[in-house]
Formats: structure tokens, C-alpha cells, sequence
């Protein structure tokens, strides 16, 4: 079987779903963060399409400093059949046409493989945190206010040299969805001094100056309500991380394998990193 690759339009969302459920073993729901995809890089996201049915996909967010690759996902049914390699191979192959200088990814243990043999190597590891029963933390800080539409210029600039490129557009789509669970931290002077999303099963995108600056993030998210299972995507870079979510009741579930492929080493400083937005786009 030879699949048709194309793009993934919004049509295809409640088709290609079930396949991301049984790919992941996930019971829960892609359509919401499928959508902001699509609004992010409308024509970076592809699917394997055999007769008329979807049976895969993978894409990025290209950020211009480098491209961030996410959601490879087989159906089942349909795996071992070189599905994945022909999505990642054009996928990498429309990258390269854009000039895309730098490649970023978070691979499970048998994804690593593929992509390995394709030019990506080792980086830092991502580690992946989870609470299954959080206490309210009733603390209130009051370096720590609600983020306003006003702020996302200011706060790009501040994420660019952490994050190592410009992603205000993300920071648009989520303010637009959880506009009361994005939270900013500032200094006496006024300066940002991190920031935080709290999206419903997911703390990130998070990052702070240091790491008492990431405890009042922390401590005022976790005022709000989440889904039975919250997780955070750190970058092993940053130790101070699994520090404080371990004392906040957290534990390390698995290891992601954050690979790269271009020629210059990760952009940013990850350190400072305390939460990816997710494992598909970072």
C-alpha cells in the first residue's frame, strides 16, 4: 500500500482524531489542539490518505530560527508498513524547501530510531511530569497578575531569547482559548520575569528567570482547576524544574528523546524552560 500525502485540512480533524487516540492509547480529545495547529502553520501539518481513509499524520510549526515537528502518528492497523517514514520524509523534505536551518522533535524510544537514521541526533532529554491528585496551593504572589492581550508583544520579546525564536502567535491562540489561566510575573521594576499557561490537562507554555519566580507561577496555577491528570514537558536542561515539581507533588512518568537535525546546536536557553506548550510544537 502506497498512501496519498497531503495536507491536513479541518475537515479531516474528526477523521484523523481517532487515529491520534489509538496511536497515543490517549482517551482524550485532539480536536481543540488540532485546530490551533492548523492556525499556527495552515500548511504544515500532513496526512497519509489510502483509499479515502486517513491513516496517519505528522507536521510542524516552522518558527524561522528552526521548525519544531509533532504529532507522527500511525494507525495501528497500519503500522510497520512505512507509512511514518514517507510522512517524515515529506515533511522534511518541505522544511528543507523553506530553508529551515534547524529541526527540533521529541521522540518516544521506537520513534527515535526512525528519526536517528534520518540525521536527527541526541540532544538533552524531555522529561514528562505528572499529578494525579494536587492540592489547591491557596498562595497568591503579587508579582503574578492575569495576562492581558496588551502584554503579548512585550512578553514575545522576553520568551524569544528563552524559547530562541519568536512565537507570539502561540501566545495569541491561547490567550484567545484560556484568557483566565495565562498568568505573567513581573519584577518591582516592572520587567517580565517569566509567565505561564494553564491549559486543562497541560502546565505550558512556562518559563521563568529563576526558579522562586517559577514557584509563584506554579503556586498561583494551581489555584485553578485541571482534568484528572496534569503534566508538564520540561527540558532536561533545566533542573531547578524537577526540583519544584517534585516538591509540589509531582513525578517523572517517562523520558522523551529531544532530538534535533541541522547544523547548529538548540537555540535558547532551555534552562529557563519549565514547561513546553506540548510535545508537537514546544
Amino acid at each position: 500500500m502506497i498512501p496519498n500525502i497531503r495536507n491536513l485540512i479541518a475537515s479531516d480533524i474528526d477523521q484523523i482524531e481517532p487515529v491520534l487516540m489509538a496511536a497515543y492509547s490517549e482517551p482524550n480529545s485532539f480536536k481543540s489542539e488540532l485546530r490551533r495547529y492548523l492556525i499556527l502553520q495552515p500548511d504544515g501539518w500532513l496526512v497519509a490518505e489510502s483509499d479515502n481513509t486517513l491513516v496517519g499524520m505528522v507536521g510542524a510549526v516552522d518558527y524561522g530560527a528552526f521548525a519544531y515537528i509533532g504529532m507522527m502518528a500511525v494507525d495501528p492497523a497500519f503500522q510497520r508498513q512505512g507509512i511514518g517514514r514517507r510522512l517524515i520524509g515529506h515533511l522534511l523534505g518541505w522544511l528543507d524547501g523553506r530553508g529551515c536551518p534547524l529541526m527540533l522533535l521529541d521522540a518516544t524510544e521506537m520513534g527515535a530510531k526512525l528519526y536517528t537514521k534520518l540525521g536527527f541526533i541526541e540532544d538533552e532529554p524531555t522529561l514528562v511530569f505528572e499529578q494525579l491528585d494536587y492540592p489547591k496551593s491557596l498562595c497568591s504572589y503579587k508579582c503574578v497578575s492575569q495576562l492581558c492581550a496588551a502584554e503579548l508583544s512585550e512578553l514575545t520579546i522576553f520568551d524569544a531569547q528563552i524559547f530562541g525564536a519568536e512565537r507570539q502567535a502561540v501566545f495569541a491562540t491561547f490567550l484567545a482559548e484560556i484568557p483566565k489561566r495565562a498568568f505573567l510575573a513581573r519584577n518591582v521594576a516592572g520587567q517580565i520575569t517569566g509567565y505561564l499557561f494553564a491549559q486543562a490537562s497541560t502546565l505550558g507554555p512556562w518559563a521563568a528567570s529563576t526558579p522562586e519566580v517559577a514557584e509563584a507561577l506554579l503556586a498561583t496555577a494551581l489555584n485553578l482547576s485541571f482534568s484528572d491528570k496534569l503534566q508538564v514537558f520540561v527540558p532536561g536542561f533545566n533542573k531547578a524544574a524537577t526540583s519544584l515539581l517534585m516538591r509540589y507533588g509531582f513525578s517523572k512518568k517517562r523520558v522523551q528523546h529531544h532530538l534535533r537535525r541541522g547544523d547548529s546546536a538548540s537555540p535558547g536557553q532551555r534552562f529557563m524552560l519549565y514547561g513546553l506548550a506540548s510535545l508537537s510544537i514546544g
